[in-house]
């Protein structure tokens, strides 16, 4: 099924076309961004100007026609800020639906706000954290503990209404507009206490400005991948970057920097608003999400469509704890049977929690991809998937352990020319991850069990329980004999039959293999 979401902004209009899977997963298919600058009269009138509701429209009608060759099933078109805010905005509405047929849904600061922290939070799942979106009209700010939200709200602090508000004729800041405009931003914003933030909270930020932002620092710091999610900006490169570009016209900003047409003319002031919430809150670093208020839409709708019809605030709140609850969850450990194992293993010191973490994720990749032996295509395909929770380290490390496990030369290559970005003790975590990836493979695709237990000495017994008369017992000794070199502990490898054991497990041989860890 194709789904598409048309945002209609207070700078530019964006469609998004997704492919949505029978799991209700999703991904992008066919992007398109328009500058239109719909609220751009609204720094100093109440209404849209006419030319720039014929221009939205013009764009809306080239969208219908994308949908339509592209065969979507459904379109969901939203209205922000802009529409939002100004006087004439169900006149905007009507024309929309006259010309085009597309029925705009305006939400609310606070619907904005939340969709804006789904479609960011599902894709970093940080429960604890100040969310941000920075659009064209607006900023929307969300804080959540434990993945609860205590403060959702949308605040007039768009990068082109400042911009519009406090530059110059052309386009360019004085050092007094910046001033002024610095003093707006902070007045506006409200304090740290009065949102309570606690001190293990993440700022986690979403939208376009913050985006080109991140790729320009990439771009400097010689970055090796082409994305965005989940990359860190640092205080000091925000920094960095408003001392060079503060005084700078957007013609100026065009032939010296990277920053695409769309985001010239307000990159100043988004700048401005970035660094006043790092100071402000005082956060050192912001996580980047690539996604934000357009995913956000999509899942809820794709949960339930009356969600985004009945503009009920409480309903929206259950619906985004579930959506997170879920999707933050479904790459756990335990969902594979496995967590009492990985719990001894930390327990006893053979495996980090954040070894534990990529493990998870990468069990999860290996369930969805699909077989291949092009491992080098395989390595970069993974590094183009996002990992919430993992960082770009972490996942070059999850990325190394799927390919170590299917061939360790190659993967050792790869190791190697990505060592710039690794750390020399990340080798064996690989070759950790990738044993117990080999192992976990042999016990899910056999439908097999695993048993733990202590001895009296404290040693862990790991019993492998199969459920065929075709166990591969020969492979699993292999693998055993490569986990003794990489734990650096004696290992025991023993099978016997045992039938009192098996006969308490429905379907099971009377076989069953006993891996001794001793400690």
């Amino acid at each position: 099924m194709k789904i598409s979401i048309i945002d209609i902004g207070s700078n530019t209009i964006k469609l998004v076309i997704y492919n949505v899977m029978e799991d209700n997963s999703f991904i992008g298919i066919h992007q398109e961004s328009t500058k239109v600058r719909l609220g751009e009269t609204l720094a100093f009138s109440d209404s849209l100007s006419e030319q720039s509701i014929l221009k939205s429209i013009d764009v809306l009608l080239l969208y219908r026609d994308i949908t339509r060759l592209e065969s979507a099933n459904k379109v969901v078109c939203v209205g922000t800020s802009a529409v939002r805010d100004s006087r004439n905005g169900k006149y905007f509405i009507d024309q929309v639906l006259k010309k085009t047929g597309f029925k705009v849904r305006v939400l609310s600061g606070e619907e904005e706000a939340y969709y804006s922290y789904l479609g960011a939070s599902m894709a970093t799942c940080i429960p604890n954290g100040l969310f941000f979106d920075l659009g064209g009209g607006s900023l929307e700010l969300v804080y959540t503990e434990d993945f609860k939200v205590k403060k959702a709200q949308a605040l007039p602090l768009g990068a082109l209404r400042l911009s519009r508000t406090f530059a110059s004729q052309d386009g360019s800041f004085s050092k007094k507009e910046c001033d002024n405009m610095t003093q707006k931003i902070l007045d506006t914003l409200p304090t740290k206490k009065g949102y309570g933030i606690g001190i293990d909270a993440s700022l986690v930020g979403a939208g376009g400005t913050l985006r080109a932002l991140g790729r320009v620092d990439q771009k400097r710091a010689g970055f090796p991948f082409e994305k965005v999610h989940n990359y860190r900006l640092k205080l000091s490169s925000i920094e960095s970057l408003r001392k060079d570009l503060s005084t700078l016209k957007p013609s100026e900003i065009s032939s010296r920097w990277s920053f695409d047409s769309t985001r010239v003319e307000t990159i100043v002031a988004g700048i401005y608003v970035i660094h006043s919430i790092m100071k402000k809150f005082d956060f050192d670093e912001i996580i980047i999400s690539g996604y934000g208020i357009r995913e956000g839409i999509l899942a809820s709708f794709i949960h339930s469509p009356r969600t985004l019809e009945n503009h009920n605030i409480e309903s929206l709140e259950k619906q985004v704890a579930k959506l997170l609850s879920y999707h933050c969850h479904k790459q756990d450990i335990s969902n594979f049977g496995l967590d009492d194992m990985m719990r001894d293993m930390i327990y006893y010191k053979l495996l980090k929690e954040r070894e534990v973490e990529i493990l998870s994720h990468a069990l999860y990749t290996l369930s969805r991809l699909p077989e291949t032996n092009k491992h080098y295509s395989l390595f970069y395909r993974l590094l183009d998937e996002d990992y919430p929770s993992l960082t770009y380290r972490e996942q070059v490390i999850l990325a190394l352990s799927i390919v170590y496990s299917k061939k360790i030369r190659t993967a050792e290559e790869l190791f190697y020319k990505y060592s710039h970005l690794l750390k020399p003790q990340n080798l064996k975590s690989i070759q950790k991850i990738a044993i117990l990836l080999n192992l976990a493979t042999i016990i899910i695709k056999t439908g097999s069990q695993i048993r733990i237990r202590l001895t009296e000495n404290q040693n862990m017994i790991f019993t492998v329980i199969p459920r065929q008369k075709l166990f591969p017992s020969i492979l699993l000794k292999q693998v055993i004999e490569k986990a003794r070199a990489v734990f650096d502990i004696p290992i025991q490898y023993d099978a016997a039959n045992i039938p009192n054991r098996i006969n308490r497990v429905k379907n099971s041989t009377n076989k069953i293999i006993s891996i001794k860890f001793q400690t």
